[in-house]
C-alpha cells in the first residue's frame, strides 16, 4: 500500500459524511476504478442513539487486513455506545407478552444439533465478505433477470400473485429486491469462483454425472427390503414391473417409494462404490439410509452431457469446495452458548 492510497482512501472516508450504507458502497466502486489491483472492503456500524453510520475500510491481503477509519467530531457518550431502542430488542407480541431477541435466541438449540444449519449462517457471512472484496456489481438487467427467475420458480406469473406472495410473508418490495440481490450476487460469484474450470472438472468426473432414472424404495423393516431385493433379483423384473411392484408394497405400507431422477454421484453418496458401475436393471441395496433400510432400481442411464444443469452443479459443486476452504482459515465468533458448544460447532465448520 502506498501513502497516496492511504491519502486518498482517508479523504473518501471523510466525504461520506452521513451517507448511507447502500450509497457508501455506489461511492466505493470510483476508488476502487483508481486502484484496480488492491483488494477494498467496506464495513459499517449502526450507532443506534442516533441512526448514524460509522464506516471502516479494509484491506485484506496475504499478511493481514489493514483498518482506515475516520470518526468525526460527533461523539457518542460511552454509555450509549452500541445500544439499542427497545423496539429493536423486540421480536413480537402474544396477548400483551412480549418476547426478546434473546430469548428467541436461547430457543435455538437446534442450531447445536444442526451442522448444515450452522454452515449456511457461516457461508452468508462468507459470501457477502467476498461479494464486497471481489467487487461483484451486479447491472440493473442482470437483477432484472434473477427478479424474473425468483418469480417463475415460485409460480408468480402475475403481479397479483406476487403481490400475494409478499403480504403472506411481510416481505415489503424493498426486501423482496434485496432477497433476489443476493440469490444474484450468490450466482455470479459461483461463476467466478469457477472460472474457466468447469470443463476440466467434467473430463476428469464424467462418469459421475451420467443421468439416472431410479425407483427409491424406503423399508421400516430391515427383512421386508431384503425380501424385495430378493424378488427383484430372482424375477428379473424390468422398467413398469418394477414400479408396479413398489406401488404394490407401498399400499400395503411396507415401503415409501419414488421415481426419481440424477446424477450417478447421487447414487454413489448413498450407496458407495456398488452405484459406480449401475446400469439400467442394476439393483443396488439394501443399505440403512433415511431411517430406514433403502434400495435403489435403476431404471435408464444416459450418458454425461455438459450441459446447463451440469454446469451449473459443478459450478456449485466448487462454490462449495472454495466455502469449506474458506471456513476453515475463518475467524468465527459465536455471541450465544457456552464454550463448549460454541467450540464443538467451529471445529465441525473447519474439518
Amino acid at each position: 500500500m502506498t501513502a497516496e492510497l492511504l491519502e486518498n482512501a482517508l479523504e473518501w472516508l471523510r466525504e461520506l459524511g452521513d451517507v448511507r450504507p447502500e450509497e457508501a458502497r455506489e461511492r466505493l466502486g470510483a476508488l476502487r476504478a483508481r486502484y484496480p489491483g488492491i483488494a477494498m472492503r467496506l464495513v459499517w456500524q449502526r450507532e443506534a442513539a442516533t441512526d448514524q453510520y460509522h464506516y471502516d475500510l479494509l484491506f485484506p491481503s496475504a499478511e493481514g487486513t489493514t483498518s482506515l477509519a475516520f470518526a468525526p467530531d460527533r461523539a457518542i457518550p460511552w454509555p450509549l455506545r452500541n445500544s439499542q431502542r427497545a423496539g429493536e430488542q423486540l421480536v413480537l407480541r402474544v396477548n400483551g407478552t412480549d418476547m426478546l431477541i434473546e430469548q428467541v435466541i436461547s430457543l435455538l438449540d437446534v442450531l447445536w444439533d444442526d451442522a448444515a444449519l450452522s454452515r449456511r449462517l457461516v457461508n452468508a457471512c462468507l459470501i457477502g465478505q467476498a461479494a464486497d472484496v471481489e467487487d461483484i456489481d451486479l447491472p440493473d438487467d442482470r437483477l432484472q433477470e434473477a427478479m424474473d427467475a425468483f418469480r417463475r420458480a415460485r409460480g408468480l406469473l402475475t403481479a397479483q400473485a406476487t403481490r400475494a406472495w409478499m403480504a403472506e410473508r411481510g416481505v415489503s418490495h424493498a426486501q423482496l429486491e434485496r432477497i433476489v440481490a443476493v440469490e444474484a450476487t450468490v450466482a455470479a460469484l459461483r461463476q467466478k469462483v469457477a472460472g474457466g474450470r468447469v470443463e476440466d472438472f467434467f473430463a476428469d468426473h464424467r462418469d459421475a454425472f451420467d443421468r439416472l432414472r431410479v425407483v427409491r424404495s424406503r423399508y421400516a423393516d430391515q427383512a421386508h427390503a431384503e425380501a424385495a431385493v430378493a424378488r427383484l433379483r430372482a424375477a428379473d423384473v424390468r422398467g413398469a414391473e418394477v414400479v408396479a411392484m413398489a406401488t404394490e408394497e407401498s399400499l400395503a405400507g411396507l415401503a415409501t417409494s419414488r421415481i426419481e431422477g440424477g446424477y450417478r454421484e447421487d447414487l454413489i453418496t448413498s450407496y458407495g462404490a456398488k452405484a459406480v458401475e449401475a446400469r439400467a436393471g442394476t439393483v443396488i441395496g439394501p443399505a440403512a439410509l433415511e431411517g430406514g433400510f433403502c434400495f435403489a432400481y435403476v431404471l435408464a442411464v444416459e450418458p454425461a452431457v455438459l450441459d446447463r444443469f451440469t454446469r451449473k452443479f459443478i459450478e456449485e459443486r466448487l462454490l462449495d469446495e472454495w466455502l469449506r476452504e474458506q471456513r476453515r482459515h475463518a475467524h468465527v465468533e459465536w455471541f450465544w452458548g457456552s464454550k463448549s458448544r460454541t467450540d464443538e460447532l467451529t471445529a465441525d465448520l473447519r474439518s
